[in-house]
Order: C-alpha cells, then sequence, then structure tokens
C-alpha cells in the first residue's frame, strides 16, 4: 500500500471542461469493447437487478463485459446503480464503476440513455503526485495499455 502522502487525487470536477473531457474521451475509448458487451446486456434484467439491489449480479455482468477486452480484476462494479424513468421515455442507467492498476485508481460513472452511453469521471487517485495535465493523462494511458487482456 502506498502512504497516503504519496497519493494524489485528482477531482474532475475542479478542472476545465476541456481537461475533464480529454479522461473522459481516453477511458471510454479504452473500454469501448466493455461498454459495447454492456450496452447489448439485456436492459429489463440490468434494470431489475439495479432495483432489486442484487449487487453480485450487477458484479458478475460486470465481470463478464470486461473479461475478452482487461485483465481480471482491472474494471470493478461500484456497487451503486441508479435508474431512472419517466412515463412514455426510454429508462436512464447509470453504474458507479471503477478502474484499478497498481498506479491510480479510476471512480466513474458508465450512464446508458436511449440512444448513447456515456463516461463521468468522479476522480482519479494518483499513487503518485502528477505535475501536470498532460503527466496525468500519460499516467491514465499507460495504465489502460496495460490493463489489457492478452489477445
Amino acid at each position: 500500500m502506498v502512504p497516503n502522502s504519496h497519493r494524489h487525487f485528482l477531482p474532475l470536477d475542479g478542472n476545465t471542461e476541456l481537461e475533464a473531457q480529454a479522461f473522459e474521451t481516453l477511458l471510454a475509448t479504452a473500454l469501448r469493447g466493455v461498454i459495447a458487451e454492456l450496452f447489448f446486456t439485456e436492459a429489463g434484467l440490468l434494470i431489475g437487478y439495479i432495483n432489486a439491489g442484487q449487487a453480485s449480479n450487477i458484479e458478475d455482468i460486470v465481470d463478464s463485459s470486461a473479461e475478452l477486452t482487461l485483465k481480471p480484476g482491472a474494471l470493478r462494479y461500484g456497487r451503486h446503480a441508479i435508474t431512472q424513468s419517466d412515463w412514455g421515455r426510454p429508462p436512464t442507467v447509470s453504474l458507479d464503476l471503477e478502474f484499478h492498476h497498481t498506479t491510480l485508481s479510476v471512480y466513474f460513472k458508465l450512464v446508458f440513455e436511449a440512444t448513447s452511453v456515456g463516461v463521468a469521471i468522479d476522480g482519479i487517485d494518483f499513487r503518485a503526485h502528477c505535475t501536470s495535465h498532460e503527466e496525468s493523462l500519460a499516467l491514465l494511458r499507460a495504465a489502460l495499455e496495460d490493463s489489457r487482456a492478452p489477445t
């Protein structure tokens, strides 16, 4: 475990929108295969698990969606999900997910809407202090590359 004095948590709500978008785009691109697998999960089944509080089933869905593209344990269900629905409109599903690597952890939401899927990063916990936006992006890029499943 790295001592807290050597860690750096980067909340993305304090960054400019363009800086935050760079991290989210990088993460979304790297997780494209996982997102596609989750997208093809039966929406009614996932909504049922969320509404029933069946976290272990949601965790299994996330794990199986990641197994072809990421090393085991790299992506985890963050134990929180919500559904929102209005009469006559398709539901919105939001899953809290966590990407873990030895150099950092990313806490984010994956949001499924009727015609789109979005990634919203809550924050990144770097194990070492980053001195610039570019250095932070490079560390995330390297962690995502290193976490790819062998082909």
